[in-house]
């Protein structure tokens, strides 16, 4: 049933927009989504990669990951964004440490009601404003959303994208950090950013500075000093 109403929305969507350019974008998996029409059919592959990965079954295998320092001179920003599906509320969060895993900053902030990409984005603005008003020169940047990642690696390429606007800001700020590299992390080794979920909708609508790490937050500050192992199952793919 569930590729059958697959194969039926790709139908409709080959009906609105033409054979050639649902093929030609399903070709490509790297293609930004820059346009109305992209973003339509953006959604639906994810949406048919997602229903075959639950019928068919796929290879995964089992890796272990954890949080690394950077190295000396360096700062790292984790961040994170996320939403409550049951009240469509949005919020995003980040922390900032040192080479040898110290608390140098921290953030939540509360979007109200949104979407989660949304949400990653704004975690991503707001991290580099907080290493911007450090006085940071040297910021790797670790986050868990591959297509907030490749939204901005392809921020000159988008047109009418919703969050176009959000991405160049974000591309903006990054230029204003002399050393800035932005990479992918698996969930796990962002551990403490997602900590600060439940901070992000508790406090008041907009943004809430942590100088010091909060109290409760110890014990998984305490794991990413110790290189404490988290295991995640990834496809193969992902591995090579």
């Amino acid at each position: 049933m569930v590729m059958f109403l697959g194969v039926l929305f790709l139908c409709l969507l080959a009906g609105i927009y033409g054979v050639g350019e649902i093929s030609m974008f399903f070709q490509n998996e790297d293609t930004v989504l820059s346009s109305p029409r992209q973003v339509i059919c953006g959604a639906a592959q994810e949406w048919i990669k997602s229903a075959s990965n639950r019928t068919k079954g796929v290879n995964k295998v089992q890796i272990h990951v954890a949080w690394e320092p950077p190295r000396l001179g360096q700062f790292k920003l984790n961040v994170d964004g996320s939403r409550r599906s049951v009240t469509g509320c949005i919020g995003a969060r980040g922390v900032i440490r040192d080479s040898f895993g110290d608390w140098v900053s921290g953030f939540a902030v509360n979007l109200g009601k949104g979407q989660v990409l949304e949400a990653e984005i704004w975690g991503l603005f707001f991290g580099l404003k907080l290493a911007i008003e450090e006085g940071i020169n040297c910021l790797i940047i670790e986050m868990d959303s591959t297509t907030a990642i490749n939204l901005c690696q392809n921020s000159s390429m988008l047109t009418v994208h919703p969050l176009a606007t959000l991405v160049r800001s974000c591309c903006d700020l990054m230029q204003q950090v002399p050393s800035c590299a932005l990479q992918h992390v698996f969930r796990e080794k962002n551990g403490v950013a997602d900590q600060l979920a439940n901070w992000s909708y508790q406090v008041e609508l907009w943004l809430c500075v942590f100088e010091h790490a909060p109290s409760w937050l110890s014990a998984y500050l305490v794991d990413d000093l110790l290189g404490i192992v988290h295991s995640r199952l990834v496809c193969l793919d992902q591995c090579v």
